[in-house]
């Protein structure tokens, strides 16, 4: 099991409602060579031992999706009180946003249907009826940062991370 480091003094607290879900990937966290490629081996591990050797106060996504065995894993890794901190992304969209990664790099590999239906039934879809919001309130990391980046990946089909949470709808 993971060894987290839980020091939520280190982090800032949410003080405006969520308007977004920024989706991204784990590539370049921590520049560890195993969150680059996702398999079916349990490698949460590795991104908790970034935030260690870092002294961060957590993880910083809200949630993670990783494949283990056969199947798509959401895992809960930052309370979503707390704000995520991303330089990249305008201080006006980042306070009011929840963050959630895939783990691999995308960039790399062709996502399979399965973890688009897992992202928007476990994940979007409930913070989409949670915070009252539609599905255009719905990024990817490369739209918002201030930077040339492709996250969460080349090969995320934004159109088909919408048709699943069109088909997944909490009503």
């Amino acid at each position: 099991m993971a060894r987290m480091m839980l020091r939520p003094a280190l982090l800032n607290i949410r003080r405006q409602t969520v308007k977004w879900i920024i989706v991204h990937h784990t590539a370049e966290y921590y520049q560890r060579p195993e969150n680059k490629i996702d398999n079916p081996k349990y490698q949460m591990q590795s991104i908790f031992d970034g935030v260690l050797e870092r002294k961060d106060g957590d993880v910083n996504y809200h949630y993670v999706i990783e494949k283990i065995k056969e199947d798509y894993v959401a895992i809960v890794t930052r309370p979503t009180v707390y704000l995520c901190e991303w330089d990249d992304i305008p201080i006006n969209i980042n306070k009011r946003a929840v963050h959630v990664a895939i783990l691999g790099s995308y960039d790399l590999k062709l996502p399979e249907k399965r973890l688009y239906d897992v992202l928007a039934y476990r994940i979007l879809n409930p913070m989409l009826k949670i915070y009252g919001l539609s599905p255009a309130r719905i990024k990817f990391h490369r739209e918002v940062s201030e930077n040339e980046i492709t996250c969460p990946g080349g090969n995320v089909d934004k159109e088909r991370v919408i048709t699943s949470v069109r088909k997944f709808v909490i009503k």
